[in-house]
């Protein structure tokens, strides 16, 4: 009797076909992490805008994953000072003022009405739009994500733009230079 071969064609953790479950778990992870440490509410909305789940992505969800993992042991070990985690919260509440400041210049009144309502914060109430700036990316929930990173870009203005790039991340693979650049000499602006 032959010999049975085992079936090769079991789908493996690194297999495109396991992808999206991957990068749900691998997003999921990053939330949690910005949560715990912190991160700036900008920084979280354009990383969560830009990476939508495409497989070249990987190594962004990565290192990401990687960077909030070492922050957040060093903040659990006390190797990181009592003040940077002051000063990280502080730095949150910040960006939280300047969200607060832009819904007067960026929201009409019936978008922040709006707003209110869907976010649960009562019209009646005072302070309705410090509200809803302490509110944003407080929770680790996939809809409250997506709703916090649609408010936050339409109250900043780069992100509105569509001015988000992977660059940003500090991760350039790619070995064309980009058309839009300018090289910027000293000699030849002062000739």
């Amino acid at each position: 009797m032959p010999k049975m071969l085992p079936d090769i064609s079991v789908t493996t953790v690194d297999s495109p076909s396991r992808w999206p479950s991957n990068f749900e778990k691998k997003q999921k992870e990053i939330i949690e992490l910005w949560h715990e440490c912190n991160v700036s509410i900008v920084h979280r909305t354009y990383f969560f805008l830009l990476f939508k789940g495409d497989k070249a992505d990987d190594i962004y969800l990565e290192v990401e994953n990687r960077r909030l993992s070492f922050i957040k042991s060093s903040f659990s070990a006390g190797c990181e000072p009592n003040a940077t985690v002051i000063s990280s919260l502080r730095n949150l509440r910040h960006e939280r003022d300047m969200l607060y400041k832009q819904m007067l210049r960026r929201l009409h009144l019936s978008e922040r009405e709006s707003l209110y309502s869907k976010w649960g914060i009562d019209l009646n109430s005072k302070q309705r739009r410090l509200q809803l700036s302490r509110r944003v990316w407080t929770q680790t929930d996939m809809e409250h994500v997506r709703e916090s990173a649609a408010l936050v870009t339409k109250l900043v203005e780069h992100l509105e733009k569509g001015q988000v790039i992977k660059e940003m991340f500090g991760l350039s693979f790619t070995l064309n230079p980009r058309a839009d650049r300018r090289t910027f000499s000293w000699v030849s602006a002062h000739s």
